[in-house]
């Protein structure tokens, strides 16, 4: 048929549209199968630096006579990871590179050429930078062509690469140990007693406590016997810091050795709520005790309660009229409060609650309290310890400060991470007096917590103020500040004078002050005090309503250092997100543990 023919024009082009549409589809199956590659490559070469990085911090590279270093276990413990990738290593060119391989102090010159980005990355030891375990690895890869290849195109050259560090960790893990910890456990309940006869302190049953406890030990597995180094602090009213031996010897807040972190995490018992059943009944069902103390009714700290304070003046405590620690109206008692009656206890003994239940005060009340107190310093493992009365025992605040006061024996050049776990949100605060965390030591009067706050940020007196309320603050909003300058304080929070008849001051706001404190490193108010470059993972457990939006500050804050870049914004309650997890069961820690583990590698990969 004449090409000049209509019809023959038409199959002209119609063949060529097909071969074009044919040629066109075929580059975008190549496009697509080496996009794939490329991607599949990536992800094996970061698992390659990785593996490269735990290499070297094994200690896994050896000097050569001639001073040079020998990586050849750290290349093949890059080949491995591509391998486990599925990559085919007769097609693979592999570069791992270290800063300092030939000896010389200062970065290999060799390094300007093959990997001038790593280069700029190695520090100038010649100048007196501190020297640091970077590793380089970079991989290149022969990608298959299959339409291309009908031309004699048969594979193309993909590349990439990634820096890995091979810093040591040092970990704080933080455990809330409050008695609400063992709610799944069988018998659990009011006034239950863990440390009784069949109580879980006794067995190691406490769950979900035991199961947080046995996840930390997993994470614990994860780092490097001898080479990281863990704390561990607890919470409950107060915060402890758990003294361990290091491979010297030596008892210290922050231990290189594994084995008796992972002890300490064994000693961890859960903490036994003073029983609230057994508080005198008409000050429980009046709500006129001190929820912080309740042998201080005046909100001054002491025992003693000052009768102008009070606005009344109670009878002798030997007066048979308040053996039940209540003075009635029809026993002459004024009636300040229209309960018929008001409070009365002793300035000398522990007479808060009735613990053998007769109705009346008597000396083995007082020596239960002191036994109780005998029983939670025997717990800790520490003499100086003053138990609290208090029958509340989420300090989550206390928790954090103590964990910064670990991060105090940190190493400048470790990789810094806390892991907090909690099943409830805060309602107690440290209190005036309490500063003083490592076992031992002088309680750092002032510490955290100004004078003014003799019970902490949970204040008031007797039928008014936040006690009521049980030191509850559920929102992260108004957010207060009582620094001694307004100028310090955090952007969009309203500064209140340091002043205890000032309640807006709370316990969250003082939980948030402690996360600050911490890890924030940004901030648009450029007086305000930084942190730490901190790494915080936190778990909420359980029914966590009220204390998730707390958990989720602190992740949001050791994710960046910016309390403003918030991954957690639009995921609904009950969802883990960016370095918060969630779990309605202890028997999900596990596998968060194991999660934060690899993140913490990943975290250091470029």
């Amino acid at each position: 048929m004449n090409a000049s023919h209509p019809r023959g024009q038409i199959l002209v082009v119609f063949a060529v549209t097909l071969l074009a549409l044919v040629f066109f589809v075929g580059l975008a199956i190549d496009a697509g199968s080496l996009y794939v590659t490329y991607g599949h490559l990536k992800r094996a070469v970061d698992a390659a630096s990785v593996a490269a990085a735990n290499s070297f911090k094994r200690g896994e590279v050896n000097r050569r006579p001639d001073g040079t270093m020998d990586l050849t276990r750290m290349v093949g413990s890059a080949e491995e990871a591509l391998e486990l990738h599925n990559l085919d290593m007769s097609q693979v060119d592999l570069v791992v590179r270290i800063c300092d391989a030939d000896g010389v102090l200062g970065p290999d010159p060799n390094l300007q050429t093959e990997a001038p980005f790593f280069y700029t990355r190695c520090p100038d030891t010649t100048s007196g930078e501190a020297p640091r375990r970077l590793v380089y690895v970079r991989a290149t890869q022969y990608a298959p062509l299959y339409f291309l290849s009908l031309m004699g195109f048969q594979s193309i050259p993909l590349t990439t690469d990634a820096i890995s560090e091979a810093a040591s960790v040092d970990l704080v893990i933080v455990i809330d140990i409050s008695e609400s910890m063992a709610e799944g456990t069988p018998g659990f309940g009011p006034d239950y007693d863990p440390d009784g006869p069949g109580g879980c302190n006794t067995n190691n049953s406490c769950k979900a406590l035991r199961d947080a406890k046995e996840a930390a030990k997993v994470l614990v597995d994860k780092l490097y016997d001898g080479y990281d180094r863990v704390g561990v602090v607890t919470f409950d009213s107060q915060a402890v810091i758990y003294p361990i031996p290091d491979k010297n010897g030596n008892l210290v807040m922050m231990s290189d050795d594994l084995d008796q972190v992972k002890a300490a995490i064994d000693r961890i018992k859960l903490h036994d709520d003073p029983p609230f059943g057994k508080m005198w009944a008409p000050w429980r069902n009046y709500r006129l005790y001190n929820p912080v103390n309740p042998e201080d009714l005046d909100g001054d700290g002491a025992d003693y309660d000052n009768p102008a304070k009070l606005g009344y003046t109670c009878p002798p405590m030997t007066d048979p009229r308040v053996a039940d620690r209540w003075w009635s109206t029809d026993e002459g008692a004024p009636n300040p409060f229209g309960v018929g009656g008001v409070p009365c206890d002793d300035n000398g003994k522990l007479d808060a609650f009735d613990w053998d239940g007769d109705g009346v005060f008597t000396q083995a009340d007082h020596d239960a309290s002191m036994a109780y107190y005998d029983k939670e310093r025997a717990k800790y493992g520490v003499p100086g310890l003053k138990p609290s009365l208090s029958f509340l025992s989420t300090c989550t605040g206390c928790g954090i400060r103590a964990g910064t006061r670990v991060f105090e024996d940190a190493r400048p050049d470790s990789i810094w991470v806390m892991v907090l776990l909690s099943d409830g949100f805060a309602n107690l605060s440290d209190t005036y007096g309490s500063g003083g965390t490592t076992p031992g030591d002088t309680p750092n009067t002032g510490g955290a917590v100004p004078a003014a706050y003799p019970n902490g940020f949970c204040n008031g007196k007797l039928n008014q103020g936040w006690w009521p309320g049980m030191c509850k603050d559920t929102s992260l909003t108004p957010r207060y500040c009582i620094d001694a300058d307004s100028a310090t304080c955090p952007p969009g929070t309203t500064w209140v004078l340091q002043n205890p008849q000032d309640y807006r001051y709370s316990v969250m706001d003082y939980a948030m002050d402690m996360i600050d404190q911490l890890a924030l490193t940004k901030s648009t108010n450029p007086r305000e005090p930084r942190g730490n470059d901190v790494a915080i993972y936190s778990i909420g457990l359980g029914n966590v309503a009220l204390g998730e939006k707390l958990l989720r500050y602190a992740a949001a804050v050791g994710d960046d250092g910016d309390r403003t870049t918030d991954p957690c914004a639009a995921t609904p309650a009950y969802r883990s997100c960016g370095q918060y997890y969630y779990t309605s069961t202890s028997s999900g820690l596990l596998k968060i543990f194991e999660d934060i583990a690899s993140r913490i590698y990943t975290r250091i990969t470029d």
